[in-house]
């Protein structure tokens, strides 16, 4: 095997296993935590227009 062959062959499979790494999701869990909101809305804050 040629050595332009075996530095193109090492490059190509260093960078699939990256890409695997960098692009797999982590826990559904951590994403929707962000997501939650436990405070409602204070109805007496809301201001509402007098025509409305």
């Amino acid at each position: 095997m040629k050595p332009s062959k075996l530095i193109t062959c090492t490059f190509a499979i260093a960078l699939l296993g990256l890409t695997t790494v960098s692009c797999s999701k982590s826990a559904v869990a951590d994403e929707d935590s962000l997501y939650e909101q436990h405070e409602g809305v204070d109805r007496y804050k809301v201001q509402v227009p007098e025509n409305g």
